[in-house]
């Protein structure tokens, strides 16, 4: 039986969609932390690599503009099962050894599954979830990304980079994921208007908010993608290599605490002070090198990766600060087009860096964009005053995964505002 959404309001009625997208996290894991070291292993040179890793980017924002359309045409299960099966589909074919044209079309396709899946499932969180508990619902759906993909990481402990188990493993997670989808027993959620996109009016608004924004997707995203070729680089083998990108998983968790502390504090003066925090990291990283002990680098490497993720959080919150209720969502939605670009450019210049300078040349990539961020930041406190504390976003752990759940988040706060009193 089809019940309607609206009366739909039970937390057990979300689990077959987190189900699925956490066996499909631990899939992308694996894939994403090996593909680029299975790519070395091919031949590949570290620059074409970074190129490879950045047609998945182009792919997961296609993905996430044109999921709602196919939704629209035929449903959020059938949307959902043609995104997993492109994606499994487009996993088995590194088996056949792919040249580059083909490697970057085929990863490409691979990032429009993986962001149709993500546009799915949040659509189902937020419209099926009620009020008193959804904000739980979007922190305990972070946490239970960050746990799926680094349990699919940590299987890459067990697989050889070059063997056919890689990406049959791989293909089977995003099979799976179909299983508890296709299972609901509820009528697809509704998708909320499309909400136009406008980058410079988001830069008008918080040019520090879309800075921080930017600069995630140059520095975070980055480091996430090609950490394996900076593992590589400076001599890890595969274990070692996998442990170092579990590591930056742990490091994520860090965004609470700062988020926290930008609830209290002007947020440019933490997202500066993050950014000085950021440079002071790279450059004990560059002192040390290779004489670090694994232990010490992946510390090292996993507070840097946590302290960049923050910084699209609260860059969100403070974007949010100055923007008037009813630019929520085109502001939302176009700082995550801003974190997307930089997604995209950021793969490119980081493995240009390590091929010319080796691994401290991606260090001293993220140092440079980590100071020219913390001079951009000290320029704009000393020229403008602070938002009044009654006007402050309260702060909340956006998921970099698909718009979609940011345009929900802020439909829901514009709507409360509305029907608050003045």
């Amino acid at each position: 039986m089809v019940v309607a959404a609206d009366t739909v309001r039970s937390p057990w009625t979300l689990l077959p969609p987190l189900a699925s997208i956490t066996v499909a996290s631990a899939g992308s894991g694996l894939f994403q932390t090996l593909l680029p070291l299975r790519l070395r292993a091919l031949g590949f040179t570290t620059n074409e690599v970074g190129f490879v890793l950045t047609c998945y980017s182009c792919g997961f924002i296609a993905g996430c503009f044109g999921a709602p359309v196919l939704i629209r045409s035929v449903g959020h299960v059938r949307a959902s099962s043609a995104f997993a099966a492109v994606a499994a589909l487009t996993v088995l074919a590194f088996e056949w050894h792919p040249d580059m044209a083909l490697s970057m079309l085929v990863i490409f396709l691979t990032g429009i599954g993986g962001a149709g899946l993500a546009v799915v499932t949040e659509s189902w969180l937020n419209e099926l979830s009620a009020p008193e508990w959804r904000g739980r619902l979007l922190t305990g759906y972070v946490v239970l990304l960050a746990i799926a993909w680094a349990c699919g990481q940590s299987l890459g402990l067990m697989l050889d980079i070059e063997g056919s188990r890689l990406v049959i493993v791989a293909a089977g997670f995003y099979v799976a994921a179909l299983i508890p989808v296709a299972a609901i027993d509820v009528t697809a959620p509704r998708l909320p208007e499309t909400a136009r996109l406008d980058v410079l009016r988001a830069f008008q608004v918080a040019p520090v908010g879309a800075a921080s924004c930017l600069f995630t997707g140059l520095v975070a995203a980055t480091f996430m993608a090609i950490g394996p070729l900076y593992g590589d680089a400076l001599g890890l083998d595969t274990r070692q290599t996998v442990l170092l990108m579990l590591a930056s998983q742990a490091g994520v968790v860090l965004q609470w605490p700062l988020g926290l502390a930008s609830d209290r504090f002007d947020r440019r003066y933490m997202l500066l002070g993050m950014g000085l925090v950021l440079a002071a990291i790279g450059a004990a990283m560059i002192a040390g090198g290779t004489a670090h002990s694994f232990v010490a680098i992946a510390v090292l490497f996993a507070s840097f990766v946590g302290i960049a993720e923050a910084f699209y959080p609260i860059g969100v919150a403070h974007a949010n600060d100055r923007a008037d209720p009813a630019e929520y969502v085109m502001i939302s939605s176009s700082l995550l087009l801003i974190w997307a670009i930089g997604k995209m450019i950021g793969p490119i210049a980081g493995t240009v860096a390590l091929t010319r300078s080796g691994p401290n040349g991606l260090i001293w990539y993220a140092i440079v964009l980590s100071a020219l961020f913390a001079a951009f930041a000290a320029w704009r406190i000393v020229t403008f005053a602070r938002p009044v504390d009654e006007e402050r976003e309260e702060f909340v752990a956006y998921p970099t995964s698909s718009p979609t759940i940011l345009e929900r988040i802020q439909f829901r706060k514009l709507r409360r505002r509305k029907e608050t009193p003045p």
